[in-house]
């Protein structure tokens, strides 16, 4: 019996400190793929004549039961000069079997944008927020994704127009169906999205958006090293969608559903009757962008207020709406070609 506590006691001795160096060495490899996905932005903005600058450094605290990430102050300055400073991001994150990571996130708020001059021009507060995903090391990324925002709001102070968006949910699944071939859907829903524009004095109200898409990605054998994600190849696209593919999965293609544009351009057709004239003619615009749209959406059946559309991400950057260009599009609806109601 002796023998034996002596022996517990010796494997005791000799395996905690193994497994206490092991979970060291994956809260370091976490460590880097976070550097990593951030060098890698810093690279694809300057691609799309932005720029991405981090103060400070990835820093790391042990708690009790989990593992508190900060990310750099991060600065974002898009191509006409717009700055917003987006803070310090936090990440709690829990070791799990099977090279994964159980996180929470929190994001800043309010975050602020400012122009060239330096004045204050944009400014984005998020009411309340629970976000929760699982990270995998051999993805380098997210295979699952639980996030709720409320009361989101985002303020142009040039103008004084809002856009707010009450709830805002983000969900997404992956799973390993292959060695290594990891494939999911994401759905992202946006409810009781209400729109005041302060020049028409307009207010309008869309009930719901939501987007589905698939998702597939390619493991490493290994958990991945900051080079490798720091050199993940990006799409042409802008950079809020290399980082949504980048920590997501990367969608080409998205099925979304919109409810109540016709009602939106009853409201505007409403406001020309008293509009002045340089008024009617921004409500004219919107008029032609919102019933261009509406006329591109598909009927979803057993709903007469909803339209569908199939958006398609090109690898030239393009995006199709319905096989349409959707930049195309847009710039064709709100070209100042209404002169004469100027």
């Amino acid at each position: 019996m002796k023998h034996f506590a002596l022996f517990a006691f010796l494997l005791m001795a000799f395996t905690a400190p193994a497994k206490a160096q092991d979970e060291a060495a994956r809260v370091n490899i976490l460590k880097s793929q976070i550097e990593g996905f951030l060098e890698n932005q810093k690279s694809v903005a300057l691609k799309n004549g932005s720029k991405l600058d981090t103060k400070g450094s990835v820093t790391v605290e042990k708690a009790a039961g989990y593992y508190a990430y900060t990310l750099p102050h991060i600065t974002y300055t898009d191509a006409k000069g717009i700055r917003t400073e987006m803070g310090m991001i936090a990440l709690n994150a829990v070791p799990q079997a099977n090279n994964e990571w159980k996180m929470t996130l929190a994001i800043p708020t309010p975050i602020k944008s400012f122009g060239s001059g330096g004045g204050e021009q944009f400014r984005t507060d998020i009411g309340t927020q629970n976000a929760s995903g699982v990270w995998n090391e051999k993805l380098g990324h997210f295979t699952s994704v639980d996030s709720n925002y409320s009361n989101v709001q985002f303020n142009n102070l040039i103008d004084q127009s809002t856009v707010t968006v009450g709830a805002l949910s983000i969900n997404s699944q992956m799973t390993e169906k292959d060695p290594e071939a990891y494939t999911g859907t994401a759905v992202v829903t946006a409810d009781n999205i209400s729109i005041f524009d302060a020049k028409t004095s307009v207010k309008a109200v869309l009930p719901k958006i939501t987007m589905n898409t698939n998702l597939a990605d390619q493991a490493s054998k290994t958990p991945m090293t900051k080079e490798q994600v720091k050199n993940r190849q990006n799409a042409a696209y802008p950079d809020a969608y290399n980082m949504i593919s980048f920590m997501f999965g990367a969608p080409e293609r998205v099925q979304a559903t919109i409810t109540g544009l016709d009602a939106i351009n009853a409201q505007l057709q409403q406001a020309m009757i008293t509009a002045t004239p340089d008024v009617r003619a921004e409500l004219l615009k919107g008029i032609l962008a919102i019933s261009a749209i509406s006329g591109m959406g598909k009927p979803v059946p057993n709903d007469t207020t909803s339209k569908s559309y199939d958006i398609v991400f090109g690898k030239d950057g393009n995006i199709t709406l319905n096989s349409t260009d959707f930049g195309s599009l847009i710039n064709s609806t709100t070209q100042p070609a209404v002169g004469g109601l100027r």
